[in-house]
Parts: C-alpha cells; sequence; structure tokens
C-alpha cells in the first residue's frame, strides 16, 4: 500500500458515512489494492527463490614450515603454501590456476626453500596420479548438503636438517570459516613410515589457524615426495541450503562480490533503520507544530497559502533533494564538524537523515492536521465553555484526541523513510554502517560515518548483477523484506487512524 493510499483512505475514515454507489465504492479500491499487493508479494518471492541456489565457499592454506620460520605470522606471504578453495574462481574446473603452478620439485626447492606442499586435486587416496601434482586446487562451491574431501601432501628437502617442523593453517584472505554451513576439519590421513605420529583432527571453526609440530620428513628424490604426510580437508555439511541461506542473511556482514560471498542483511537494514529513526526524530516535532498551528490557530488566509506549499514539497524530486544536500548541506556539516568530531566526508548519516527530514515534514504536516481537525468542534467549544485556554485545550482534549492520527502520521512518515532511495544512495556514503557506543565520543561519532541502506542498495547493484544469479535472488530477497515492512507499516497506521477518526 503506497503512501498516498493509505493518506486518501485515512480522510475517507474521516468522513462522515454516506450511501455507498452500486459500484461498490471503496470496497473495489480495497479488492484491488489487496490484489496488487499479493501480485508484487508473489513477484518478489519469485525472484527470490534464486537466492536459495546458492552454493557455498570455503578456503585454506597449508604448509610445512620449520618450528618457527619467516612466514609464522603470516601463512598467505608463504610462495610455497597450498591453497585448497571451494569459490566461484573454481568453476572453470582444471585451467592454468593449477596447471602454470605444479608441486615443486627437489631442484627447484633447493637453495630458496625447504618444504613443499602441493595436492593431487582428488579427494581420494586410492585415486591419486604420481604424475599429477599441483600447488594449489580450486573448485566449484558445493551446495550446503554436499561435502568435499581436499588431499594435501607434504615434505621436507634434504637441505633441512632439524627433527621437527610443523604444519601450519590458515583460512584463506576474507574467508570467515565462522559462516560456513561445514563443518570443517584438517585430518591426518598418512604419517610416512619412518615416524611415528599421534592422530591429528584439528576442528578449523574452533581453530581456524595455528601451527602443530611434526616429526620431520625428508623426501631424498622426486618421487618420494608423494611418500610423507598426507592431510585432508574435509568439508562436512551441518545444514540445509535453505537453511544456511535463511541463516545468512541475519548476519553481519553483506560483501556479495568479494571471492567468499557474504549476504547478511543486518548492516543495511540497521542503516534503514537509524536514517529513519533520525529522520522521524528530526522531522515529527516541527510537523506536528506546523500542523498544530494551521489546525488551532492560523488565520485563514495564512491556512490558505501555507497548506498548499507543504502540499506542493511533497511533490518535489527526491533526487532534486538529494543534491541540494550534497552540494549546501553536505560542505556546511563538513566544515563546520569536521575537526570537532573527526567528520571525513559530509556524505554521512548525519546528512542522509536531515536531508531525509525535510522529506518527510510535508507527508506528517499533512496527514497530521487532517487528523487534528478531524477532531470535532463541539469538543473544542466545551473546553472554551469550561475556560480552558487554547493551550490547554490542545494538552486536555485536542491532541489526546487525535493521537491515534497523529500517530498515523509518524508512522506514514516512516514508511516514506523506510523505502526512500535517491537521498541514501546520494547522501549516505555507501558503506555498511554498524554502530558502537563505547562512549558518547564513539556514539556522537557513528553520525559521521558513511552509511548505506536496503533500497540504495537494491537500486545500486541490480544493474551490476548475473540475471536470476544468486546475487540477484539476495537483492529480490532484500526487496521483499522492505516491501513487507513497509506493508505491515502502513496496516498499523490506517488501523489506528480509522480506530481514532472522529465523524463531525
Amino acid at each position: 500500500m503506497t503512501s498516498t493510499t493509505l493518506h486518501e483512505t485515512f480522510l475517507y475514515s474521516a468522513k462522515p458515512k454516506t450511501r455507498r454507489s452500486h459500484h461498490g465504492g471503496p470496497d473495489i479500491c480495497l479488492r484491488r489494492c489487496v490484489v496488487t499487493i499479493l501480485a508484487v508479494v508473489y513477484y518478489l518471492t519469485h525472484e527470490s527463490k534464486y537466492a536459495y541456489e546458492r552454493k557455498f565457499d570455503y578456503g585454506y592454506r597449508v604448509a610445512l614450515q620449520p618450528v618457527s620460520g619467516q612466514y609464522e605470522k603470516d601463512l598467505s606471504l608463504d610462495p610455497y603454501a597450498t591453497l585448497v578453495t571451494a569459490n566461484k574462481e573454481g568453476l572453470d574446473g582444471l585451467d592454468e590456476k593449477e596447471e602454470t603452478v605444479p608441486m615443486p620439485t627437489l631442484e627447484e626447492l633447493s637453495g630458496g626453500a625447504t618444504f613443499g606442499t602441493g595436492t593431487p586435486l582428488s579427494g581420494d587416496l586410492a585415486k591419486v596420479d604420481p604424475s599429477k601434482f599441483y600447488r594449489d586446487d580450486w573448485r566449484a562451491q558445493k551446495p550446503a548438503n554436499v561435502g568435499q574431501r581436499f588431499l594435501v601432501f607434504g615434505f621436507a628437502t634434504p637441505e633441512y636438517k632439524s627433527d621437527k617442523m610443523a604444519i601450519a593453517w590458515a583460512p584463506d584472505a576474507s574467508f570467515n570459516s565462522e559462516l560456513a554451513p561445514f563443518d570443517l576439519h584438517l585430518r591426518l590421513v598418512r604419517a610416512p613410515s619412518s615416524v611415528t605420529v599421534q592422530p591429528i583432527d584439528i576442528d578449523l571453526k574452533r581453530q581456524p589457524e595455528g601451527r602443530m609440530e611434526l616429526p620431520s620428513y625428508v623426501a631424498t628424490s622426486d618421487e618420494a615426495r608423494t611418500e610423507g604426510y598426507v592431510f585432508a580437508l574435509e568439508a562436512t555439511p551441518t545444514s540445509s541450503t535453505a537453511a544456511a541461506v535463511s541463516g545468512g542473511i541475519f548476519r553481519s556482514e553483506w560483501d556479495p562480490t568479494g571471492s567468499y560471498p557474504k549476504f547478511g542483511f543486518v548492516p543495511l537494514l540497521m542503516g534503514t533503520f537509524l536514517i529513519t529513526l533520525l529522520a522521524i526524530l528530526f522531522a515529527s516535532p516541527f510537523a506536528i507544530a506546523t500542523a498544530v498551528y494551521l489546525s488551532e490557530s492560523a488565520p485563514s488566509r495564512v491556512r490558505e497559502w501555507v497548506k498548499p506549499v507543504i502540499e506542493l514539497l511533497a511533490s518535489v524530486p527526491t533526487v532534486v533533494l538529494g543534491y541540494f544536500g550534497l552540494m549546501l548541506v553536505a560542505p556546511f556539516l563538513q566544515n563546520t564538524l569536521a575537526k570537532a568530531v573527526g567528520m571525513d566526508s559530509g556524505r554521512a548519516l548525519l546528512t542522509t537523515s536531515l536531508i531525509m527530514a525535510v522529506l518527510l515534514i510535508p507527508t506528517i504536516t499533512s496527514v497530521a492536521e487532517d487528523a487534528l481537525r478531524a477532531v470535532p468542534q463541539s469538543m473544542r467549544d466545551g473546553g472554551e465553555a469550561l475556560g480552558l485556554t487554547l493551550k490547554e485545550r490542545l494538552r486536555k482534549i485536542v491532541l489526546p484526541a487525535a493521537k491515534g492520527g497523529l500517530t498515523a502520521a509518524i508512522l506514514l512518515g516512516m514508511a516514506r523513510a523506510i523505502g526512500e532511495t535517491m537521498i541514501v544512495w546520494i547522501l549516505g556514503g555507501g558503506a555498511p554502517l554498524l554502530p558502537t557506543f563505547h562512549g558518547v565520543k564513539d556514539t556522537v561519532g557513528n553520525l559521521m560515518k558513511p552509511v548505506t541502506a536496503a533500497p540504495d542498495t537494491v537500486a545500486r547493484e541490480m544493474g551490476n548483477v548475473d540475471f536470476q544469479g544468486v546475487h540477484y535472488g539476495h537483492l529480490f530477497l532484500l526487496g521483499l523484506t522492505l516491501f513487507v515492512l513497509t506493508l505491515v507499516i502502513n496496516i498499523v497506521g490506517y488501523r489506528l487512524g480509522r480506530r481514532n477518526a472522529w465523524q463531525s
């Protein structure tokens, strides 16, 4: 239900009932609204299904190293570490990523490194081809209910003289093991016949990175490289794809284009909530005060030209308001607040909320004034007969009588702010924001940070996604969430307006 429809319905409920025409009148309008809402919900739901075709990513680096060595703290810097991963880069199967980087030979390692690792691109030890070993293994993602197994072979070169070495593991850059719908384990599958070692089974969710000492195994020839340690990284399903996708949208990270995409709605909905809350706090006092003035004390001449002007302001394109904020308000705030509170850019939560408040003032004012004027004049006259002043009549009679309509006006403004796109797109800064509250300065500092919201994210990213892809489906799922949210707010506002509207 649109803001205009709710406004018209509210006004209709406040008017005296008249005989309905044989065409059905409001009943037909209601049926049309219901059919439209159902059609929109069906379309959004239908397109959202592509989000549930998601396949999930994970990736780890594994290496053999000295017990204490050069790459101890950052495994990604180790040029001989093996990457085993299932992500979108592995969709093309075996290609130059693997074929051009084989497992290093002893000659290649001589003088430069004392350890090597590699993978046979197979999870079955019995099917390993000794002539086909590569440094990395890139595979396509799998649904949440399908597991995979990677094998990693490791050895030391004859130049290594210590009797101890270490296996090191760490997640690939930007991969968070907590977000994967799998149990991830690193296990020792086979140890060299020349050493004795206890079974190894590392839970990679509890211990996403670390090191473990092992007895050294030295490969004396290239053929002996595959006779050393064999480790397996195993991904075991823990939930269905539907459950994993549904759980993923409640996460606090939105990064749909990375190597390991994240589709958490929380920062986007939080941005929407913060912008809406601040805009309502800025706009409501002024809008309701204006409505009270126009309804209760403004001369008729003032009301005749102020009321149309306010309603005309509601028709200003939001892109105009956005660029007004970008060219005037944002530079002003940056010049005045940058040093005091650390505002790096005028495109921030505060700027967005202020311009959003300007957008909401006409809507809230118009609906609130209609609610106040719907209060019967006889109630005002009764208060005046009792000797109440204008302020007392407002406080004790008019405002309590119109509180349902005033609440509906604020809710209507809230629904308008939740769905606004252009102002947030132009002024927000485009960065997901999760506020922190570690003190007054930190709390105020949230106002100066860039922000993004759900509507502008859909608008900004929809043109750059694969049609009917996973990212596409999540944007529609986000749109469905917004639609349901605004629909509920509109219905609540409508019911409050009808229940408390006075009949003249």
